[in-house]
């Protein structure tokens, strides 16, 4: 081993070296090579704008609203954040991007406001078309003023702000022309219509009146009016007539500014309408559109008649159609009218088609019993009943579940016992069906499995001494649309100890007898009885057992008894014999006639039967004998 000076020497050397390592690298590190004095911080870099950008930026967009791509209009304004602008013009920017938002966006506007404007006035629905002008020319002023907004202060605001303007001017220009063509399309189609500009002089007069104050839905009205203008009558003038703001007709005036005629008006469900007319503009001739006043009447509805079809027979938890028709008594249809089908508490309100076809659809509840449920149909007019009503019925049936059970013949008291069955439904198993057994001993439950088949095991009491006792099976199926079932088993039952008990109670009781000499008295008088007549048969049978009685000897009941047998002997061929007991014929006769003779018949052989067994006997029950003999005879003879 090393000696401990040498190793401690070698030690404080490492340590020398590397304290010199370390204070060498710290002074290297403080200074800077020549090649590097030089280098400063380098200054503030100078952000260029490229304003020439922002105008072109416009320039495209203003391009695209001009020749109607006003989708690429919006998409280029979305993305307007994107263009690198200085702060100083932002401002300016944005207000301008807020005003081609607002013309790209009234400008399609107007344009589709007045294309549905010229087609209702080809329709001649000219009321409509006067208000579709209305809101075409708002937004054609919007357009026109958004743009003069962009192309005025704000242009001279991006020109203060070194904006290149004149690089957007194509755009501007395009956009300008189709604000002015909305314009000129305002004016123009404003004088088609009653309260536009264009034609000059006094206004006209336009009046209207009828002589009715009811009209039937989809009936005629007679009109009359006149057309003046500085009160002279203006002739060869069509005058367009509105119901509720929609044409219905027109007419022409004479040469005297006079209106006559019959329109008919459309199917309308109000209980009160108003007729309005109007004249359009004629510059030709100087005259101006004018509005009638307006006429109001009734509207009736006692005319028509509502048949609803038969819907088929439904399971519970589907759904079901009613289809129906609404016409006049006549056989017109009736359309876009309002009707209500009801069915159960719900109610649907439906529009008839343009044939007068309505239909509404519901779903049978789950819970529904087998039988017919009612759905009725009703014309209602705008929330008032009408009086045309009808109602059918479906028949809601259920799937017959079939119940199959299995017990044993005899079940003993103080054991269990079982049933057992299977539950199907259109030959196939119903699974998971709740079953319940309720018995005298209590009830019990279980479901069926997947092959519809249950086992239900339950005790009986042993207390119970009835031979049978009935138990009901009761299944219902977990689907809505498969009736449940209730079957009644009879279950046979024996007790043993019917058996036991009454066995054990006459041991003992027979035993305590004997041991007090009750039998010893009753033995004495057997003996006694046995030398005393008449003899007193225990079982009733004949007295000989060799002959049957004789009819001609032996005391008088026994002599009817033998004469009432030879009568059925001969009347049936019955071989009465000696052995049989009394009931027993009555019982062979009964066999072959039980009606009036019969009962004749057992008169006799009961009278006998009186006569051997009885302690006493009544000699009066002989007599009554005689006479059921005597019947006996016409009845068999």
């Amino acid at each position: 081993m090393r000696r401990p000076n040498q190793l401690l020497l070698e030690s404080a050397i490492i340590a020398s070296a590397m304290i010199m390592l370390t204070l060498g690298g710290s002074v290297a590190t403080t200074l800077i090579p020549p090649s590097f004095l030089p280098l400063q911080n380098p200054g503030n870099v100078v952000v260029q704008y490229d304003l020439s950008g922002l105008a072109q930026y416009y320039n495209t967009t203003l391009t695209q609203i001009g020749t109607g791509n006003f989708a690429n209009a919006s998409f280029l304004l979305g993305t307007f954040r994107f263009v690198n602008i200085p702060s100083n013009v932002n401002t300016t920017a944005r207000a301008a991007n807020a005003d081609l938002a607002s013309v790209n966006t009234t400008v399609p506007e107007a344009l589709k406001v007045f294309a549905s404007a010229r087609l209702a006035i080809q329709a001649n629905e000219l009321i409509n078309a006067t208000k579709l002008i209305g809101t075409g020319c708002f937004f054609a002023s919007s357009a026109n003023k958004s743009l003069a907004d962009f192309s005025g202060p704000e242009t001279t605001k991006f020109s203060s702000e070194s904006v290149p303007t004149n690089q957007y001017t194509s755009g501007l220009s395009l956009v300008s022309s189709e604000v002015r063509a909305l314009h000129d399309e305002c004016a123009s189609i404003s004088t088609q219509v009653p309260g536009g500009t264009g034609t000059a002089g006094k206004p006209s007069i336009l009046s209207i009146g009828s002589p009715q104050k009811v009209i039937e839905t989809g009936g005629p009205v007679k009109l009359f009016g006149n057309l003046t203008k500085a009160a002279v009558g203006i002739g060869e003038q069509k005058i367009f007539f509105y119901v509720n703001g929609s044409y219905f007709g027109a007419l022409v005036s004479d040469a005297h500014g006079n209106i006559s005629g019959t329109l008919s008006i459309p199917f309308l469900y109000f209980h009160t309408v108003s007729v309005q007319a109007l004249v359009a503009p004629n510059s030709t001739i100087g005259v101006g559109g004018a509005y009638s006043n307006p006429i109001y009447f009734s509207v009736l509805f006692d005319e028509t008649y509502i048949a609803i079809g038969d819907p088929p027979a439904y399971l519970p938890g589907t759904n079901f159609n009613v289809r129906g028709n609404l016409t006049t008594v006549n056989g017109v249809p009736l359309p876009d009218a309002p009707v209500t089908v009801t069915y159960l508490r719900d109610s649907v309100v439906t529009t008839t088609d343009s044939s007068g076809t309505f239909g509404a659809q519901f779903t049978v509840p789950n819970n529904a019993t087998d039988g017919p449920y009612y759905v009725s149909a009703r014309f209602t007019p705008r929330g008032v009943y009408g009086p045309s009503f009808n109602f059918t019925s479906i028949d809601v049936y259920h799937l017959h579940l079939g119940l199959t059970l299995s017990f044993p013949h005899l079940s003993w008291a103080g054991f269990s016992t079982h049933v057992a069955g299977t539950a199907t439904s259109d030959g196939t198993a119903v699974p998971s069906a709740a079953i319940t057994l309720d018995s005298p001993w209590g009830s019990f439950a279980t479901k069926t499995d997947q092959m519809g088949n249950f086992d239900i095991v339950f005790p009986v009491s042993p207390l119970e001494f009835a031979f049978s006792k009935n138990v009901t099976v009761a299944a219902s199926p977990s689907e809505a649309y498969i009736a449940g079932r209730t079957a009644v088993v009879t279950l046979g039952l024996f007790n043993i100890l019917i058996v036991i008990l009454p066995v054990a109670i006459f041991g003992v009781a027979g035993y305590e007898a004997n041991s007090l000499g009750v039998f010893q008295g009753l033995r004495v008088r057997l003996r006694r009885g046995r030398n005393q007549e008449p003899v007193l048969l225990t079982s009733p049978v004949m007295p000989s057992t060799e002959t049957l009685p004789s009819p001609d000897k032996g005391p008088e009941p026994l002599r009817l008894l033998g004469r009432a047998l030879v009568l059925a002997s001969t009347r049936f061929s019955i071989i009465f014999r000696p052995s049989n007991t009394i009931r027993e014929m009555i019982s062979l006769v009964r066999a072959k006639d039980d009606g009036e003779a019969f009962v004749a018949f057992s008169k006799v052989l009961l009278t006998a039967e009186d006569f051997l067994y009885g302690q006493r006997f009544d000699s009066s029950h002989t007599d009554e004998a005689r006479k059921a003999l005597n019947t006996l005879e016409v009845l068999w003879s």
